[in-house]
């Protein structure tokens, strides 16, 4: 009896937390948007730049998963303008819906240059600061800076933005091992049959 209650109790407290979390509902968006200004990278290649300026203004493109009513073309805001590309360097991205204000804090956590570009992630959190409904999400911003012509040249930019965490693809040693456990553990149930 003293064990039924205590179930009792525990089914109970469990219905009430997630009633808690289910009345949350979370952002769901993912897009990519684009420069229509010019891009500037202060030491005029994007493979040693520190910060490259944003090339606002930005409009929000290809919306592929959205609750929050973002529509294409729609302006997007980042501050600071010479944006920092170096891992640690925080920034913030801004736009308005019919559904509120949304405000995105990014750090960088990664920085790829290439022998002409620069990629850049970074991931944070997507906060509604005006209107109410949705809560804090986590998010994740990806860059790919082009500079074709070599330091000087024209940089070309595109953005995306989700609150989808990107697949990651398993490093080839770790396929390697699961594969080579997966044939061990098939081996040892054939010789466990014979």
């Amino acid at each position: 009896m003293k064990f039924a209650r205590l179930g009792a109790l525990a089914v109970a407290t469990a219905a009430i937390a997630f009633a808690g979390s289910a009345s949350a509902i979370p952002i769901q968006v993912g897009f990519n948007f684009v420069p229509t200004g010019g891009l500037t990278a202060n030491t005029g290649d994007v493979t040693t730049a520190t910060t490259i300026t944003v090339g606002a203004p930005l409009i929000a493109t290809s919306i592929i998963l959205n609750n929050i009513n973002l529509i294409g073309g729609q302006s997007i805001t980042m501050l600071p303008n010479a944006l920092g590309v170096n891992i640690g360097d925080m920034f913030t991205k801004t736009f308005v819906t019919s559904l509120g204000t949304f405000v995105e804090s990014l750090t960088v956590v990664s920085r790829t240059p290439g022998p002409t570009s620069l990629g850049v992630t970074a991931v944070g959190t997507i906060t509604q600061t005006v209107g109410v409904g949705f809560d804090p999400t986590p998010v994740f911003y990806s860059a790919a800076y082009t500079q074709n012509q070599g330091p000087g040249g024209q940089i070309n930019a595109s953005y995306n933005n989700s609150t989808v965490d990107p697949v990651r693809v398993p490093e080839p040693t770790t396929l390697a091992l699961v594969g080579l456990a997966l044939t061990g553990l098939a081996l040892a149930r054939k010789a466990k049959k014979a």
